[in-house]
């Protein structure tokens, strides 16, 4: 049975590029101007420990990853539902893409220095290696595979997590893990651990970003399940809560922290994207109210190319700052930082537009 096409998918992973490449500068340009408050601008970075807005986005990626799953794997599949060639082709590819251009985007690539070449550090590569878990484990068969994994993943990372440290930046398991890995993969003459963002943990995590992109795929799953729309609601909707719940009761047990994705973070951050789908999907694909969304669909749509965009945004920061004085001759200085956003702003928005134009040109009808 052919599965339907979701706008609330779109939409949702829209809506997390805009807040990471619009947003988050726009605050960024209020707080120069106008000297927000601590608090407010406080959402807009990570801390060890706690949960802040800016700390659902990566998060929201790897989820809208998995929930891509059964549309992009499904279909690949032999007719007695086991994998294919084509199958695997499709998700070496992909993981093999998503990884380079993380390399690029963060890891140094471009520097051709070996010295200073991160192997593993990016939001893109996290996504690939959540990728390749959920291809595995929905190369299994048995459907039940979906729902075990992702509970016995996280379950064995957060013990491993107890059991061999404890929840400070340099205690931790998973910190620990990858000051020792990152010597035995790099060259002697390395810097990636110096120049590493400290306390952040990739390589051990891998098992939580499988997790994370397999609660996607649940998502799906019950969103496309043939039932009547408003039953996947209610059922997304106990699933998302759910997690939440879960999430924010084992908060003073294990202290929720983005950094290295414990059980208590990682379960709220499912939680918030689930309820997050699950209101898309009452607006966008039950209730059909779509317009006003161009905007965050052309950053679904062209997500990958919207995160590149902003990883080298020092083209669109040059471009803005060819306005810099005529700004400040016309609206003076207090104007200049928004008026530069805006300016960036809309070029990428073009940018993005002429893409996915472009890409709809070449794509066979």
């Amino acid at each position: 049975m052919k599965k339907e096409r979701l706008y609330s998918l779109d939409l949702l992973r829209g809506l997390d590029m805009f807040l990471l490449v619009v947003v988050g500068p726009l605050f960024t340009a209020l707080d120069e101007t106008f000297h927000l408050p601590k608090c407010v601008m406080a959402q807009f970075r990570h801390n060890w420990g706690g949960f802040t807005l800016w700390d659902l986005i990566m998060p929201l990626f790897i989820f809208m990853c998995g929930a891509a799953v059964p549309f992009a794997l499904r279909r690949r599949l032999g007719p007695d539902g086991r994998t294919t060639k084509g199958y695997w082709l499709h998700v070496i590819s992909r993981v093999a893409l998503l990884w380079v251009f993380g390399m690029v985007a963060q890891g140094r690539l471009l520097t051709f220095d070996s010295s200073l070449i991160n192997p593993f550090n990016n939001t893109l590569q996290a996504i690939a290696a959540g990728y390749l878990v959920a291809a595995c484990v929905y190369a299994i068969p048995r459907r039940a595979a979906i729902w075990i994994a992702p509970a016995v993943l996280a379950a064995l990372y957060s013990l491993v997590l107890v059991a061999c440290g404890d929840y400070t930046p340099d205690g931790n398991a998973a910190t620990r893990f990858e000051y020792w890995l990152l010597p035995h993969i790099t060259p002697d003459s390395s810097q990636a651990l110096a120049l590493a963002d400290k306390g952040y943990s990739w390589w051990a995590t891998i098992p939580m970003f499988g997790a994370m992109t397999l609660c996607g795929t649940l998502a799906t799953e019950f969103l496309t399940s043939g039932a009547p729309p408003l039953k996947r609601l209610a059922k997304i909707s106990i699933f998302g809560a759910s997690l939440l719940a879960a999430g924010l009761a084992l908060s003073p047990v294990i202290p929720p922290i983005k950094h290295i994705y414990t059980l208590s973070f990682t379960a709220q951050a499912m939680g918030c994207s689930v309820l997050l789908l699950a209101i898309l999907f009452a607006i966008s694909d039950i209730l059909k109210i779509r317009r006003g969304m161009g905007l965050f669909i052309l950053f679904g749509q062209t997500s990958l190319m919207a995160y590149m965009c902003h990883e080298f945004k020092s083209v669109f920061k040059a471009f803005a700052n060819e306005f810099r004085g005529g700004v400040q001759h016309l609206f003076g200085e207090d104007a200049v930082a928004l008026l530069m956003w805006f300016a960036a702003t809309l070029l990428l928005v073009a940018v993005l537009y002429v893409w996915r134009k472009s890409k709809s040109a070449t794509s066979p009808s």
